[in-house]
């Protein structure tokens, strides 16, 4: 085994010899918003000590005097030896709302997943009252391969597909199965939302409609699985993902139109869930219109070389000039 040392955390990884650290890293604080193209530049590491030599990306991407201190592109290593790197590290911490919602009384508890292209959060409700339980958030394990939607979408359509499914299918399992540890009551029905290139990898969908336009997804329906089909240890529940709306449009969306009731009221009325993938919905009663756009690169500065995302050291400072 190859034992990777990670500072300032103190942190010690034992891999695979050759494991690519693009692998590894992104659970301990390094993004790969490119999709670990070596573009970008946001999964930079220092090596300390001997480090190795430079591929033609690094030469890019880093002045000599850069080289010469140990910065290289961590998804272009491989954990070929022992290393000791020191890593940016950042936090982002997912945030939840635990207000009951208005429901139908039904027997049993129930899982609602919000399944975003950066964050998950999952939360067990009583399906009797509508009160939520508990709630687990975690990060979108797919990140490592691509911040924004389009570079997961390259991915997929790169052989990344089958990936990319497994890998948000585990993290969701674990999240949803520790929920139902901690249920009083059986869960009957795990609920996923997500926009449509969520909803489609998630699914197992094609997703090589949405990769040009007019952005049509393949399948918009109601997908359907038991804890079987997806590996999941939730004694017999069904797991549903909500239909989406079209295009970028998805089933987070929907799933907001339904908690706010927005199409039956009166006016025009505007909702909008401002995610990584940006959506949102304007109207009433008499109708509704809908558009996205990518939200999250657009704040976040993505492709440019002081981008990053809504997290710890974004804000350097702040100064008051006047109070008036």
């Amino acid at each position: 085994m190859t034992t990777i040392r990670l500072l300032p955390a103190g942190t010690t990884l034992e891999v695979a010899p050759g494991t690519p650290l693009q692998d590894v890293l992104f659970p301990h604080g390094v993004e790969f918003p490119c999709g670990g193209r070596g573009t970008c530049k946001a999964c930079r590491v220092r090596v300390r000590g001997v480090a190795p030599p430079p591929c033609a990306d690094d030469r890019t991407a880093f002045p000599p005097g850069l080289l010469d201190a140990g910065w290289r592109l961590g998804c272009r290593m491989r954990a070929t030896a022992d290393l000791e790197l020191e890593l940016g590290v950042w936090s982002s911490p997912v945030l939840a709302d635990d207000t009951a919602v208005t429901i139908t009384s039904r027997d049993g508890c129930g899982i609602a997943i919000d399944l975003g292209t950066t964050t998950l959060a999952a939360q067990l409700v009583d399906r009797a009252d509508g009160r939520v339980l508990a709630t687990r958030t975690a990060l979108n394990p797919q990140a490592r391969h691509g911040a924004d939607l389009m570079s997961r979408i390259d991915h997929a359509l790169h052989g990344g597909a089958v990936a990319l499914r497994d890998m948000v299918r585990l993290e969701l399992g674990c999240m949803a199965s520790e929920l139902a540890t901690m249920s009083p009551k059986p869960v009957r029905l795990v609920t996923v939302v997500g926009n449509t290139a969520m909803h489609h990898l998630f699914g197992g969908v094609d997703v090589r409609p949405l990769s040009t336009p007019p952005y049509r997804p393949v399948k918009d329906g109601l997908l359907q699985f038991t804890d079987q089909d997806l590996g999941w240890d939730l004694d017999g529940a069904a797991i549903h993902v909500l239909p989406c709306l079209g295009g970028f449009v998805g089933s987070d969306l929907t799933a907001g139109i339904l908690a706010t009731r927005i199409h039956q009221l009166e006016g025009l009325n505007l909702l909008v869930d401002l995610g990584t993938n940006g959506e949102l919905v304007c109207g009433g009663r008499d109708g509704l219109v809908c558009a996205s756009t990518a939200a999250g690169p657009a704040f976040e500065g993505a492709g440019i070389s002081i981008g990053m995302r809504a997290a710890t050291g974004a804000i350097g400072a702040v100064t008051i000039e006047s109070m008036r």
